[in-house]
């Protein structure tokens, strides 16, 4: 029976009771309906400066990303372009290899050397075509290559290099005046083209490795990205489970704190009786 109307500790203790559960269950709703236990720094400040730096790496390495798709598409963009130009010398080592014949009419051989004209035309077409987002690393107009980033700090660097398979170059060996007027003509045309192919060939898996290695960069630039990502959620994300568990408990606590209030208030009404 309460002994005093002045000091009611039993009301005060159960409104306490119902003021914590209210706070704790206004948290744990708004944890879950916006998805975060760390939205500003007064939640957590240490876990706040850690996803906010992890964070702004995520962002640079989309840059990094953004840069090594690049890079892939002009590396397979010029992969592409070769291995037409790989097919097309081996058309016009056939074409040549006619025309070495000494038996051919004018018109026959006419028409030959037309043919490979046309085709060493293709062949030009094909590598200044070569082209993504106007970067051609086939063409000779990229000496140095085109450099691209590959970490987040942008400390490191994977290069494509520059090259040039136009005819008279050092890789298709093929003159730009070289003709099928003669079988001796037809002969040495065949002899660039035979090498042309090795060059060729040769600067293929060359770009072949430099692709497998953008790719890897790629490849792991992402799975880090994911980690790093992971790891901020884990300090700022709510457990969505764990909140929707506790919610439904602090309810129940809420519900009775609130009962208890109540019977902490009439309990000074007993009180009354004595005066009966």
């Amino acid at each position: 029976m309460v002994g005093s109307i002045n000091n009611t500790t039993g009301v005060l203790a159960a409104l306490k009771a119902l003021q914590g559960a209210s706070s704790d269950l206004s948290q744990a709703e708004t944890r879950v309906s916006s998805g975060y236990k760390v939205r500003v720094a007064a939640d957590n400040a240490p876990a706040f400066q850690t996803s906010a730096i992890l964070n702004g790496e995520v962002n640079s390495l989309q840059a990094v990303t953004l840069s090594l798709n690049h890079a892939q598409s002009v590396s397979d963009v010029s992969i592409a372009a070769a291995q037409q130009v790989s097919d097309l010398l081996i058309s016009m080592k056939g074409t040549a290899s006619a025309a070495m014949a000494g038996d051919l009419s004018d018109d026959q051989r006419q028409a030959y050397n037309l043919q490979f004209q046309q085709q060493r035309a293709q062949l030009t077409q094909f590598i200044q075509n070569a082209s993504f987002d106007d970067a051609n690393v086939l063409n000779g107009s990229k000496p140095n290559g085109i450099t691209f980033i590959v970490d987040a700090a942008a400390t490191q660097t994977v290069t494509l290099k520059g090259r040039d398979f136009l005819p008279g170059g050092s890789v298709v060996t093929l003159s730009t005046t070289s003709d099928l007027s003669s079988p001796d003509a037809a002969q040495h045309a065949y002899d660039a083209i035979t090498q042309s192919i090795t060059n060729v060939g040769a600067q293929l898996i060359d770009m072949s490795s430099e692709n497998k290695r953008i790719e890897a960069q790629a490849g792991f630039v992402a799975k880090l990205s994911d980690a790093l990502t992971s790891g901020v959620s884990t300090l700022v994300d709510t457990d969505v489970a764990g909140d929707s568990a506790l919610i439904q408990a602090l309810q129940v606590k809420q519900s009775l704190a609130g009962q208890a209030v109540s019977i902490a208030n009439n309990a000074p009404q007993a009180l009354l009786a004595l005066f009966r």
